[in-house]
């Protein structure tokens, strides 16, 4: 003998329950919860990051959270000074731009490299120009991305017009590559770089999560005018 309730369904009318069964046995009445379909839109993901109070991209931080560009770790942090690799920007900025097509297929010699979760990103980055290989056909997703690279990806998002053979304005003009001098000084004639110190652009320098969030938000600015 089962001892548990079996639910057996009903339908409603006005004051009466009716059920249809095959069987005599006790039965009984139970308000049951309805479940919605509709899914809760209003939502918002994990903005309470425990390590961003008071960081100069808070603001930022949680802008680029609600609008789907980054998230947190699963212990609650944002890591702000966490570098980012090139990988993971191109995550961000596809997860910005929101482009529809599906990409282009994955030719790097170690395509196998690039994780599950920024495949299709590094695709569609690399069909609408954002981002490129390197000469010996790789992509290394796991390599920190540069500042020169960031500020190429950001000109192409862009579809800036690129001029050759220009002066940046930056101390360390000399060190920034010849690739990507005309981007650099692209973005920061907009205002979406700025100098390290001293004036100097440091072009093989690092990006953190939080300088890469605030430089997408820009550009996203920049886009929508």
């Amino acid at each position: 003998m089962k001892k548990k309730w079996e639910e057996v369904g009903g339908q409603i009318n006005g004051n009466r329950i009716t059920v249809e069964v095959n069987h005599f046995t006790k039965f009984a009445v139970f308000a049951a919860d309805k479940v919605s379909e509709v899914p809760d839109t209003d939502t918002k993901p994990n903005i309470n990051f425990s390590d961003i109070a008071g960081h100069w991209a808070e603001a930022n931080i949680k802008q680029a959270v609600n609008a789907g560009i980054v998230t947190g770790y699963a212990d609650g942090t944002f890591k702000p000074g966490k570098t980012v690799t090139r990988a993971e920007f191109a995550v961000m900025l596809v997860n910005a731009l929101k482009p529809k097509e599906e990409g282009a297929d994955l030719a790097f010699a170690d395509a196998a490299k690039i994780a599950s979760w920024a495949q299709r990103a590094v695709k569609q980055a690399i069909q609408a120009g954002i981002i490129k290989g390197y000469k010996d056909g790789s992509f290394r997703p796991d390599a920190q991305i540069t500042r020169a690279e960031m500020a190429a990806m950001i000109a192409n998002a862009l579809d800036l017009t690129i001029q050759s053979n220009t002066e940046t304005g930056f101390a360390d003009d000399k060190d920034i590559p010849v690739w990507a001098k005309g981007a650099v000084a692209a973005v920061k004639e907009l205002g979406l770089v700025q100098g390290k110190g001293a004036g100097k652009f440091a072009p093989n320098g690092v990006t953190t999560r939080a300088e890469a969030v605030t430089v997408i938000l820009k550009m996203l600015t920049k886009k929508s005018k």
